[in-house]
């Protein structure tokens, strides 16, 4: 019966919400497979696809949407002049069970900042514009607004914090995705200590992770979770991308 098949893909829906949980918990990053409306998501892409070409053919960005040319990022309410209503921005975070996952991981009650979630544009290495962009390198989301002393020193604390991160398009194997390092991290690693030689030495090759994502997935990962933009050289395709910050209310 249809009912059956329906209920079937709730608990299913929820089951792999309590093991993406799990998973936060333990390694601090979880794929979420399939959680997301992939018709939301097409409004997403259509609007964020919008956005990029204008400002790339000329446009000047508003002040406003934030942009930043380095790593081809801005304001996610950018997309409310492109055809999105406030109301579509948030839609993809009503994914049951997702909000108690958020509650665990900042301790209560949470909210999500609209100014610091973001639409992103990255691009496969062939098509990267020369000289003003570059893709993310080695950070930690936790390091948000967090002033570092200039050399490695005392345990600087995290800001709290978690993040969902749901690409626009397939990404991790023609397009560009993210690596992670599947530990979970209580404390900043210097901005120092933060180049891919230096990372690669202090963690075990089985901790690297850069999952291949489709139209549908998203990532979930804490405040002291490394990671980057993973780019290789035979991509084709590039990437959209949205990022919801969410912080204790």
């Amino acid at each position: 019966m249809a009912g059956d098949g329906v209920a079937k893909q709730v608990r299913d829906a929820a089951a792999q919400v309590r093991q993406a949980a799990e998973q936060v918990r333990e390694k601090g990053v979880a794929h979420l497979r399939g959680a997301f409306a992939t018709d939301a998501l097409a409004r997403l892409k259509e609007a964020a696809a919008l956005c990029f070409e204008a400002i790339e053919t000329g446009r000047a960005a508003p002040e406003r949407y934030r942009f930043n040319r380095s790593s081809h990022s801005m304001l996610l309410t950018a997309l409310t002049d492109f055809g999105c209503e406030d109301v579509e921005l948030t839609a993809l975070l009503a994914v049951p069970g997702v909000d108690a996952m958020f509650a665990e991981a900042v301790g209560g009650a949470w909210r999500c900042d609209m100014e610091q979630s973001w639409v992103r544009k990255k691009f496969a290495p062939r098509t990267a514009p020369a000289r003003e962009y570059h893709p993310h390198s080695w950070h930690q989301d936790g390091a948000l607004g967090v002033r570092f002393p200039t050399e490695p020193g005392p345990v600087v604390p995290m800001t709290e914090l978690v993040t969902c991160w749901i690409p626009l398009d397939p990404c991790g194997k023609d397009s560009p995705g993210l690596e992670f390092v599947r530990r979970r991290l209580g404390e900043l690693v210097h901005f120092t200590e933060l180049d891919d030689g230096a990372v690669r030495r202090r963690f075990a090759a089985r901790e690297f992770w850069a999952p291949e994502l489709e139209f549908g997935d998203g990532m979930v990962f804490l405040n002291g979770t490394l990671h980057r933009t993973y780019a290789r050289e035979e991509m084709q395709n590039n990437r959209l991308s949205v990022e919801y910050r969410i912080f204790p209310r």
